[in-house]
């Protein structure tokens, strides 16, 4: 096949095509339902810089997490962008951490034009990324690990948790050419949890927002 045209029908060479997560999952149909808009989304983004306040996550991810979070909750986000203000519209306390600059900026930008005053943004170096250790037990009620150190972000997070509370990784099918990666040893210390704790969990395979291949994302319930 032609480089070009296996560039289109893949995306990268981790996967099988667009239609498929990094570990070989197919799209399902209902899935694939969001196929136009998240390619809509990626040409608005490639061509203009456009990006919606909307989560860059999975869509049925996206909707299973607006139907949980309740406006009284307190969440954490580790990696900030589209979905900061979209999370602070919707709970009652944020702490949002990311250690880019440039995205920090931006997203700073954000939050102020939407009078998000009720979210701790902070900007922190890479080995600080994940630290909780200023928050008491039991106290989050939702977690978005999107971001640096994910690993290091759900052992952190989990503790600090309320129980029926929920965690959300986002590409959960990531690293899979590498068993110690970060997104490997992040996803399983989850799937470890799941199993030693007996709790529920859903994985969404399909695509985001402004990115026209599919991924994977898992939600857990703690």
């Amino acid at each position: 096949m032609p480089s070009t045209l296996n560039q289109i029908i893949s995306g990268t060479h981790h996967r099988k095509s667009r239609f498929h997560d990094e570990k070989g999952n197919l799209v399902d149909f209902f899935g694939l339902c969001y196929a136009p808009v998240a390619l809509a989304g990626a040409v608005q983004r490639r061509l203009f810089g456009y990006r919606p306040i909307k989560p860059t996550l999975s869509f049925r991810g996206t909707k299973a997490i607006d139907k949980l979070l309740q406006s009284d909750w307190k969440c954490a986000e580790f990696g900030s962008g589209m979905s900061t203000v979209w999370l602070a519209k919707r709970c009652g306390y944020l702490l949002s951490v990311e250690n880019d600059q440039n995205w920090y900026d931006e997203t700073r930008k954000r939050l102020d034009q939407h009078g998000c005053d009720h979210v701790q943004y902070e900007l922190r170096a890479p080995d600080l990324f994940s630290d909780l250790s200023m928050i008491e037990d039991r106290f989050f009620d939702f977690a978005l690990i999107d971001g640096w150190d994910r690993a290091g972000c759900v052992a952190a997070v989990l503790p600090k948790m309320k129980s029926g509370g929920w965690i959300y990784l986002d590409n959960s099918d990531k690293d899979m050419e590498n068993p110690d990666g970060d997104l490997r040893r992040a996803e399983n210390l989850l799937l470890e949890y799941i199993k030693k704790n007996d709790k529920s969990h859903e994985y969404y395979v399909d695509f985001s927002r402004t990115n026209f291949f599919v991924e994977q994302g898992l939600l857990v319930q703690v």
